[in-house]
Parts: structure tokens; sequence; C-alpha cells
């Protein structure tokens, strides 16, 4: 079990998108608008009626009255005389060009909102979530960002291929169960209405409870996997700083040689080279025990 404290420290993702959609869909999921992808529903919007009379206010009427009534006054010998109607002209293509605006982005936004309408079950957001699942997630995607962001895992001693796929594929599995139970717990009363129902609402928690507990297990593994990550991190580290050092160890055996016998030189640099072994065998076994954390990790799955 994790640190309370700890874990309330963390921040509940505002959006946790399903990773088999395509990468435009996510994309226009993380642009949209919050309240978009609360209630993307087209049909509660305004109707494309609203957007044909944006330009016709009645600021454009007074301009239009103005006009009409400064050509037809205009005198015989006025330059302006007999440009009425190419005034109109110009006005009616203006009015058609301010119409046709509002109406394509009208069109546009109905067309996006009826795209995340149809994908609204393959992306959680942090609203959808009660407190305690809300948590579970923000301690499952900090282990998970944790991961990629190893120096093990970007130099791909751990299949970072294979990290990239299944890491998300767990979160977003994660992600989802919590939603149901948040949905399942925001239905549940809290406090029994009579000695009847007090039983049945105490199993029905109880229940809830077991359900939240086995998702909270997912989690663990991944922060037990993270954990492994970073003490791989840790042995790496230190081989790659041993073996910077080693490696000038030519210059070193020639600068002992110079005031000791060769041989305490050569000691020297051997045990250099042992503390190299050493730290790289811990480095291996840090490894072997994040890969079997992996594994461990995608039995679920499997199963």
């Amino acid at each position: 079990m994790k640190d309370d404290t700890k874990s309330s420290e963390l921040v509940v993702p505002r959006l946790t998108i399903n990773p088999d959609l395509p990468a435009a869909t996510q994309e226009m999921l993380r642009a949209a608008k919050p309240s978009d992808l609360r209630n993307p529903d087209p049909a509660g919007r305004d109707g494309i009626w609203s957007d044909l009379a944006v330009p016709l206010r009645w600021e454009t009427a007074i301009v239009c009255a103005c006009a009409i009534t400064f050509f037809n006054s205009a005198g015989p010998d006025s330059p302006f005389r007999g440009l009425l109607w190419p005034a109109v002209g110009i006005g009616a293509t203006w009015l058609v060009l301010m119409t046709s605006i509002p109406v394509a982005g009208h069109l546009m936004t109905r067309s996006r909102l009826r795209r995340i309408q149809e994908v609204r079950e393959l992306y959680v957001l942090d609203a959808d979530l009660v407190p305690a699942a809300g948590q579970l997630l923000a301690r499952a995607g900090h282990a998970v960002a944790a991961v990629r962001r190893s120096k093990v895992h970007r130099d791909d001693y751990l299949d970072r291929q294979r990290n990239d796929v299944v890491l998300p594929e767990k979160e977003w599995e994660i992600a989802e169960m919590l939603r149901a139970y948040s949905r399942v717990e925001r239905s549940t009363p809290t406090k029994a209405t009579g000695d009847e129902a007090r039983p049945v609402l105490d199993a029905h928690q109880a229940v809830l409870q077991t359900a939240l507990g086995g998702i909270e297990r997912r989690v663990t593994a991944l922060e037990t996997y993270a954990e492994q990550t970073a003490e791989a991190d840790r042995r790496y580290a230190e081989l790659l700083q041993i073996q910077q050092i080693s490696a000038a160890g030519a210059e070193l055996l020639e600068l002992l040689a110079r005031s000791v016998r060769d041989d305490l030189a050569v000691a020297e640099i051997d045990g250099l080279t042992n503390q190299a072994t050493t730290v790289a065998d811990a480095f291996k076994a840090a490894l072997a025990e994040a890969r079997e954390s992996a594994r461990a990790l995608a039995a679920p799955t499997a199963a």
C-alpha cells in the first residue's frame, strides 16, 4: 500500500485517452474545450439559422439605408450618380462572405462535436472519477511517466518499444475500470434508510471496496515497476561513471608507475576494474528485476 500523503499530492490527469484511437482523434480531444469534452452534444448548440443572422444586425440595416439614401440623393453631376446598383452588388457580396464564415465554423464545430460524442467512452475525464479513483489514476500515470522518463528505458535496456505500447494500455485499462467504479459509487446511497436496507447496502459497499482494491493492486504493480526502473537507473549511472573513470586507466597507470612499483600500479588498476565489474553485475541484476516486473505487469492481459 502506498503512502496516502504522497498520493494526495498528485494531480489527477485532466484527460486519459484510449491509446488505440487514431492520432488525429487524440489530438482533437486534447485540443477540445473542457465543456465540449464533458457534454459533446451537437443538438444542444444553437442552430445554423442563428449563424446566418450574425451579419443581419440592426447596424447593418442602418449602414445599408444610409448608403441607399446617399446614392439616391446625389445630383445629376455627382460622380456618385449611377453607382447605387454596383454598391448594392458589393454589399451583397460582403453579406454573403460574412454569412458563410460563421456558417462554415458552425458546421465544423458540429462535425467535431459529433466525433467527440462518438468516442465519449474512449476517454476519461477527471470529472468522471470520484476522489479515491482519481488519486489511483494519478498514481498510475505518475508511475508510467517515471518509467518512460528513465534512462534505461530511453536507451532501450528495458525493451522501449514494448513499454511504449504496453504501459499506455495498462494506464487506459485502469482509467476505464476507475470510471466504471466511480459510476457505481455515485449511484450508491451513502446511508441506509432502514434496518432492512442496511445489510444490503453494507454488502454492496464491501463489494465496491473489493473492486477498488483489485484496481489498486494493478496500480501498485506499476509503481513497483517504476521503483525497480529507478533502481536500474541509479545502477546505470554508477556504471557509466566508473566506466568513465576506468577509461583513463592507461594514463593513471603511467602516473602511478612514476611514483611506485609497477606491480602496485597494476593492482590499483585491477581494483578499479573489479569495482566496474561489481557495479555492472548490480546493474544487470536491477535490469533483470525490472524486466521480471514488466512480465508480471503483463500477466493480467495474458490471462
